[in-house]
């Protein structure tokens, strides 16, 4: 009877070994299983991450590049005749030189006033004396009198100047320069402002460049010129992927005109939150890749 009982306590036992072995089989199956799971799901999502930044970045990359469908070894000829004219409100230097000198000191208003006339802005005072084109587009010339300057060349002003001249001093020479040449870049760029033009001609591409070039983030394919006109507000929407912004009537920039550049819907839609959201989705990045690399091992 004795040895019934040990042999059944001994089958129990036995049969209690068993099932414990079998059930941390299982579990130990059953983990593994998980781990494993686990270890594709962060790969994969780890794919998707990189696949997703490479489709956006194919994206942006053709919403990037300047001039895209510009041909090879083209001459573009339509854009480089351009004149800058003479607006009401601009301000004029103009020397007069000449072989008399003693007459001369009537005409350059600047020289009484001691300026040197470099023709530099790093060296020159803008606030010196000067003409400002008047309401009825003209200056008014010491001896000469008022004459039309608004809707003139720099050529046709000299030319102009020179010709009345020549009543008072003999062979006179006419340099005239426009002081108040300025322009406005806005918006996504790296070094937006207010900026003055040292010489007559300053492209849109110029402008960009002096503005330190447009953000990664902003739109260029609907760049916005404002331009006034006959008192009249003008807006040109340009796109500097085309070649057709160098036939563009705004591919030369004139007095007192502004650019903005839109920023894209990303850039938008970033704006709306905290710079924090930006630290987290860096910082969940990072777990992921630690994450990966553990379980890797």
């Amino acid at each position: 009877m004795e040895q019934l009982n040990f042999q059944s306590k001994l089958n129990r036992k036995k049969h209690f070994i068993r099932n414990s072995l079998k059930y941390a089989g299982q579990k130990r199956i059953e983990l593994s299983f998980q781990n494993y799971n686990m270890k594709n799901y962060l790969k994969l999502f780890s794919l998707l991450v990189v696949f997703s930044t490479f489709l956006v970045g194919c994206a942006n990359r053709k919403n990037m590049i300047y001039f895209q469908d510009l041909p090879q070894n083209v001459v573009i000829s339509d854009s480089v005749n351009f004149e800058l004219k003479y607006k009401v409100g601009d301000f004029l230097a103009i020397q007069v030189s000449g072989a008399e000198p003693e007459l001369l000191v009537y005409f350059n208003q600047e020289r009484l006033f001691g300026e040197n006339f470099t023709g530099n802005y790093a060296f020159d005072n803008p606030q010196t004396s000067g003409f400002t084109v008047m309401e009825d587009s003209t200056i008014n010339f010491p001896l000469i009198g008022k004459i039309k300057a608004a809707g003139k060349t720099r050529i046709q002003l000299t030319n102009d100047l020179t010709v009345l001249l020549k009543k008072y001093i003999d062979d006179p020479v006419v340099n005239i320069r426009l002081r108040n040449f300025k322009i406005t870049v806005l918006g996504d760029v790296a070094a937006p402002g207010t900026f003055t033009v040292t010489n007559e001609r300053i492209s849109l591409i110029e402008a960009i460049g002096v503005a330190r070039d447009l953000n990664i983030t902003a739109k260029r394919k609907n760049v916005l010129v404002i331009r006034e006109e006959n008192g009249r507000q003008i807006t040109y929407r340009i796109d500097l992927t085309k070649d057709d912004l160098f036939n563009s009537p705004v591919y030369y920039l004139q007095q007192n005109d502004v650019v903005y550049v839109e920023p894209n819907q990303a850039k938008l839609n970033t704006s709306k939150y905290s710079p924090v959201y930006g630290v987290l989705i860096s910082v969940t990045s990072l777990i992921i890749t630690t994450v990966v690399l553990i379980t890797n091992k």
